[in-house]
């Protein structure tokens, strides 16, 4: 009799090959995704764009990461002022 998993309880899954370290040949390009608008946690605002970061080879494509920029937090022309806290 098998006990039943609870929330906490990852799913077990089979034991997978060590696979081969695929070597590159040839030419990367580094590309963006499509780019999404979020929630920017800092100015709160829907300000902030996010694209996935893709590798492109010859032999497929990966991602590699993310890149998020806010447009008002990240603006180098119009930096936001220090908040300060006045602890009167």
């Amino acid at each position: 009799m098998t006990r039943p998993r609870g929330p906490h309880q990852p799913a077990t899954s089979p034991a997978q090959p060590a696979r081969e370290p695929r070597t590159v040949t040839g030419d990367l390009s580094l590309h963006a995704g499509a780019l999404r608008p979020e929630w920017c946690t800092t100015c709160k605002a829907w300000t902030q764009l996010s694209t996935d970061l893709l590798l492109l080879s010859p032999g497929g494509v990966a991602s590699v990461g993310s890149l998020t920029w806010c447009e008002v937090c990240d603006d180098p022309d119009s930096p936001l002022p220090a908040r300060r806290i006045d602890r009167a």
